[in-house]
């Protein structure tokens, strides 16, 4: 009697709450501020998700608790390379096929046990990108023959695995510079392409006016994953800089780098030149972010944001 009593006037004392059931405060639900570089991103475009701890020293801690993702997509979380102790960040590929429309980044989190997660919502936009007719390609290239869909269906293994992260760490100390001297678009990233009046793809890198033996620099410090010659993208190198991002420099007349090679920031790689599929010499840059391909123009911008660099104004039609 006693028993039940007790827990009646509880229940009075707490505004008809009982005890079980009274409100709790968690500090989890507080722990971070979380910032997107903006609520509107092109298909094929790169967002920046800053995480700041409200308290650095105590939720330091927690960051192996941290995901973030995007539908079924888990974006690694790495430390902020500019900001105080205990920020992170993470970079989110936009795939160039990806819907238009409202969507989120998912944010979770755990705290004495409890799990805590935030929503930010953003919308795909269509990208500025238009068509263009590619003329002069050797047919052979653009319908290959039986034997040349032998060698392209290996390199595509091969593509695959060097695109494997395997140093998923923050390799980078600056964000990127351009892989020529002189910076001239020949062709933007997204453009789709007709080649000899057949639609075979989109253009998923961009194409830098580079003469026939003009010098390639390295964008970042790396890895060298790959370097040969490949059925489309003639003399190929492909670089690993860490955080889940890769580069890539195509149809190049000449090679200096071989697999495994570590590189610095602006290091020759080789000489460009008209190799693969392509109807005069130039470079085609790209750059993935986990696997996926982004524009490398914005990309470079989203990188100016994170390095606190100045911002160059892009032409809206560059992709």
């Amino acid at each position: 009697m006693n028993f039940v009593l007790t827990l009646a006037l509880t229940a009075v004392c707490l505004g008809g709450e009982t005890f079980f059931h009274a409100p709790r405060t968690y500090l989890g639900e507080r722990a971070f501020s979380l910032r997107l570089s903006d609520e509107r991103v092109a298909n094929g475009h790169t967002l920046l998700l800053e995480c700041i701890p409200d308290d650095p020293g105590e939720e330091a801690s927690r960051a192996a608790d941290l995901t973030v993702s995007t539908g079924t997509r888990i974006h690694r979380l790495y430390p902020h390379p500019t900001a105080p102790d205990g920020v992170l960040f993470a970079l989110i590929g936009i795939p160039y096929r990806a819907a238009q429309g409202p969507d989120t980044v998912h944010v979770e989190w755990t705290e004495s046990d409890r799990v805590f997660d935030r929503d930010l919502p953003f919308t795909i936009v269509a990208g500025p990108y238009r068509s263009e007719q590619i003329r002069g390609v050797p047919q052979s290239r653009v319908t290959p023959s039986v034997t040349d869909f032998r060698r392209i269906a290996r390199e595509q293994k091969i593509i695959a695995a060097a695109y494997v992260v395997e140093r998923d760490t923050v390799m980078m100390e600056d964000t990127f510079r351009y892989p020529v001297e002189k910076k001239t678009i020949t062709s933007p990233y997204g453009t789709r392409r007709v080649f000899n009046g057949q639609l075979r793809s989109f253009h998923g890198g961009l194409d830098l006016r580079a003469y026939e033996g003009t010098p390639l620099y390295a964008a970042q410090s790396g890895v060298v994953k790959l370097a040969q010659n490949l059925f489309y993208s003639g003399n190929h190198v492909l670089i690993e800089h860490g955080m889940g991002i890769h580069t890539g420099y195509s149809h190049l007349s000449r090679l200096y780098v071989e697999e495994g090679d570590e590189v610095s920031r602006g290091q020759l790689l080789g000489l460009s030149g008209a190799t693969g599929r392509v109807t005069a010499a130039h470079l085609h840059w790209t750059v993935s972010v986990d696997g996926v391909g982004v524009s490398p123009l914005q990309f470079t911008e989203i990188l100016a944001l994170l390095y606190q660099k100045p911002v160059e104004v892009r032409n809206p039609n560059d992709g």
